[in-house]
């Protein structure tokens, strides 16, 4: 459930984090779903198929986006801009920027964006999760995109599992030196909570971790 509190603002649960107070009704958590497809889709994939004018760094006005899912998506009559507001604000992942009556995906596109305006990166380790069947092969020939305009790195080894184990169950881990990309000119940029993009990573800066560190990270964790 997506709710607001007055001293507190957007979150979603049943009562307030922050004060354990119930707050204002925003959306239930089917809407929140369905709502949250829809924009991924919208920013992220397929703004057209929504009629949505989109400028080169990826911002679309969210009074647009409002009118386009309420005329091509029953049931989302009652959409106002405090919604899309809420939504961004409170999403666990960081996808999502506000800015002036504009909003965009801040990662994840399969359509061509410019996001060279996202903050730098500023941790000098990142890490991505591989099949085995792709590790050898990633080390010797470096990170490219795949089904995304960009690559997509983990701040830490946890989240880099969580993201691998969308493919595979036991994902390796590898790790990209960071700091020696940037020194050497490559553009990292933070764009989500825990996600950072880049273009591609040479093999030069990727290593394997070693899987006796990750066990170890999984068994302090349970």
């Amino acid at each position: 459930m997506l709710s607001e509190c007055e001293e507190h603002g957007y979150y979603r649960g049943d009562f307030c984090p922050a004060c354990n107070k119930k707050g204002k009704f925003l959306m239930s958590d089917q809407e929140l779903n369905s709502l949250s497809r829809i924009i991924a889709g919208a920013l992220r994939h397929f703004p057209e198929k929504l009629g949505l004018m989109m400028d080169g760094k990826g911002w679309v006005h969210i009074s647009s986006l409002i009118d386009a899912i309420g005329t091509s998506r029953s049931g989302f009559n009652w959409l106002r801009v405090h919604h899309i507001e809420a939504l961004a604000a409170t999403d666990q992942r960081g996808r999502y920027q506000i800015d002036g009556g504009m909003v965009r995906a801040t990662y994840g596109h399969s359509i061509d964006v410019n996001l060279d305006d996202l903050p730098p990166a500023e941790i000098d380790e990142l890490y991505y999760p591989v099949t085995e069947e792709e590790a050898d092969m990633i080390i010797e020939g470096g990170l490219h995109p795949v089904d995304r305009r960009k690559v997509h790195l983990s701040g830490s080894i946890e989240k880099a599992i969580e993201a691998g184990r969308v493919r595979t169950d036991d994902p390796l881990i590898l790790s990209i030196d960071g700091a020696k990309a940037r020194e050497d000119g490559i553009n990292i940029y933070h764009a989500g909570k825990d996600v950072y993009i880049t273009d591609s990573i040479g093999a030069k800066y990727i290593s394997k971790v070693d899987e006796s560190e990750i066990k170890k990270l999984l068994e302090e964790k349970h």
